[in-house]
């Protein structure tokens, strides 16, 4: 899963909406097919999923009524103070990444505390607070990529097998790794900005990248950022699913599939109504806001905290009645399966139920319900593993299994 540090106001832009048009048929040449209620059609080598209504599936699996185990709230537990990254791995056990402890964590398939995979530090194998990502590599490979030292460490059977400097793309580009292709080169993209710029988009790259020889392959462009002069709610987010690029636009239901060499392979799209921000939105966004700079400033008083949370809350009043984008954090899973958390204004970064969930082929699968506290971290190979928070604030890992129906 390959989703990015937020700051706890993501855009300052203040944003208005025209309604959403419904969606049309491309004019084009190429076959067409109807299955279901989507139309797919093939526009010069390009595969179209046109949903021809609002979609009503009833998605293929569900969770299980109970956890499969649940870890951080009990004597012997790890003590997790910051979850902030977490992925499943081929043999069923889990890779967590504690933010407050600055340290990478390994479970068990049960649930079991295994070791401490990578502790804080700068030496070999060590990591600092801004691990931004981790990737299954092969049956027992986690692959750590670290934005405080610019660099990726791979460790294999629990033991670091290889480290690569990241310092020349982070030094000369705004683009960090999202992932791997095929041929076990970086997959990267767009990740920072800086603001005032005048054009109506910033657009970001795609490119791919190899850490040995320093060599960067621009091979793409996308909507990023919207500009101060531009109504769109919602930002580029791109990525990476089985060795490719995966696009989606938050405000707009679309998905949109990159080769890695940037060829566009196929788009999903299905219509949506607008979304607005609203006085339940504003009671839900100011304590997690408070939450958020207490943890990002932790030499901060409880009136400066104040005083920020205040400041942020101001830019968020003025937004009421402003629409908000649909989508937070989209990632896929291990089977290509592509998962849009639903954005809510304050919430965490990985988003909240419903899930809308589309198919590597872009079929749209349905919305997911899910347990109202659990917050996914990563989707594959029949389990979902999230965090959970309980009264007194204190996180759990917990993983439940995803049967299908």
């Amino acid at each position: 899963m390959t989703s990015r540090p937020e700051s706890p106001s993501r855009s300052p832009h203040r944003i208005l909406l025209t309604a959403l048009a419904t969606l049309a048929l491309f004019a084009c040449a190429g076959d067409t097919t109807q299955i279901a209620d989507a139309v797919v059609q093939d526009s010069a080598g390009v595969r179209i999923v046109q949903h021809t209504g609002a979609p009503d599936a009833e998605p293929p699996f569900a969770f299980a009524p109970e956890p499969v185990y649940r870890h951080g709230d009990s004597p012997g537990d790890y003590a997790f103070a910051r979850i902030w990254r977490g992925i499943l791995l081929g043999d069923g056990s889990a890779a967590i990444f504690d933010a407050g402890s600055s340290e990478v964590v390994r479970l068990n398939p049960d649930g079991t505390f295994h070791s401490v995979l990578a502790p804080a530090g700068e030496g070999p194998g060590e990591v600092s607070r801004l691990v931004t990502s981790m990737f299954a590599v092969g049956q027992d490979g986690i692959l750590v990529l670290d934005l405080g030292q610019t660099r990726s460490s791979l460790f294999v059977n629990d033991a670091l097998a290889h480290t690569a400097s990241i310092l020349d793309l982070r030094g000369a580009t705004s683009l960090w790794p999202m992932g791997i292709d095929d041929a076990g080169r970086f997959l990267v993209a767009t990740s920072s900005f800086l603001p005032g710029f005048e054009e109506e988009w910033l657009f970001g790259h795609m490119a791919r990248y190899d850490p040995e020889t320093g060599a960067v392959d621009t091979v793409g462009s996308y909507k990023f950022v919207p500009g101060e002069s531009n109504p769109a709610p919602g930002i580029g987010d791109v990525f990476v699913s089985g060795g490719q690029f995966v696009y989606v636009r938050t405000d707009i239901p679309e998905v949109v599939w990159h080769l890695a060499d940037g060829t566009v392979r196929q788009i999903a799209r299905w219509q949506l109504d607008p979304r607005y921000l609203t006085e339940e939105d504003l009671e839900a966004i100011e304590p997690i806001l408070r939450d958020r700079f207490r943890f990002a400033n932790p030499g901060a008083s409880d009136e400066e905290v104040e005083s920020m949370t205040k400041r942020n809350m101001a830019g968020h009043e003025a937004d009421l009645g402003n629409p908000i984008e649909h989508f937070k954090s989209p990632f896929a899973d291990a089977e290509g399966r592509v998962w849009l958390p639903t954005s809510m204004p304050g919430v965490p970064g990985e988003g909240v139920p419903p899930y809308t969930v589309i198919s590597s082929e872009g079929e749209w699968l349905g919305t997911m319900d899910g347990p109202a506290e659990l917050r996914i971290l990563d989707v594959g190979r029949g389990r979902v593993l999230g965090i959970v928070t309980d009264e007194m604030g204190v996180e759990s890992v917990v993983v439940y299994d995803l049967p299908h129906r």
